[in-house]
């Protein structure tokens, strides 16, 4: 089975390929007796040595070449015309696939995007953000978890978060390893979240502030958990 469905597929694509077996042996770099072998039917169970080789120099994926392809019709008519381009119309393919995916992506994301609450603090933001010295404001994102943002008006705590990024908190509790957003004593302090030996350490980031330990979680709350950045 597997040798006639390599058979097919790579007679097919020489074929598409205007290449002899004489010309696939030479580009594979296999045997001519193998190819006539493989062409014919004649192999029943091909090496994986050799489906790879002919994968290299046919340009076609393992799979494709084993019948594994999930290629529609129309896909595998546009492959079978870009290979036969030359290198400038392959570019010109290229950039307008390229071009035309991104805006897709855009229009998708503009569609899923929601707009959440940003809070936008004053002064050092390693020695805590004071709630109510922060503007509020409000930004768009496609992330559905997030809920809050934070922006960062300095370079406090770079390279993590830089100035001008907009961190996006989802509302849960972090797991240990993960960065997040704590608030205490009218304070909200951005910090990862450590947790080992049964103490909780939200480490400060870059060596700025202090790190905070707690025996118990009921000792400080937590705002939310950052999941992406936004970075302008």
């Amino acid at each position: 089975m597997p040798g006639r469905i390599l058979a097919e597929r790579i007679n097919i694509i020489r074929k598409e390929l205007g290449w002899s077996q004489e010309v696939l042996a030479e580009k594979s770099g296999l045997p001519y007796e193998t190819i006539k072998n493989i062409c014919t039917g004649r192999t029943p169970d091909p090496k994986v040595s050799t489906v790879m080789a002919l994968s290299e120099a046919t340009g076609f994926a393992m799979n494709c070449l084993m019948g594994k392809c999930n290629h529609t019709s129309q896909e595998r008519f546009l492959l079978r015309n870009y290979r036969s381009c030359g290198p400038h119309g392959k570019s010109i393919i290229e950039f307008i696939a390229k071009y035309e995916a991104s805006a897709v992506k855009s229009d998708r994301e503009a569609k899923d995007k929601h707009k959440i609450p940003c809070l936008v603090p004053h002064g050092d933001i390693y020695k805590g953000i004071v709630y109510d010295n922060c503007e509020t404001t409000e930004i768009e994102t496609s992330v559905p978890e997030a809920f809050v943002a934070i922006q960062m008006v300095n370079n406090d705590l770079a390279p993590i978060y830089c100035k001008n990024d907009f961190i996006l908190l989802e509302n849960r509790f972090p797991a240990s390893g993960e960065y997040a957003a704590f608030f205490k004593g009218g304070k909200a302090y951005i910090r990862k979240f450590i947790e080992e030996n049964g103490v909780y350490r939200l480490k400060c980031l870059h060596n700025q502030g202090e790190d905070m330990v707690f025996k118990r979680m009921d000792e400080i709350e937590y705002i939310g958990t950052c999941i992406d950045v936004i970075r302008t």
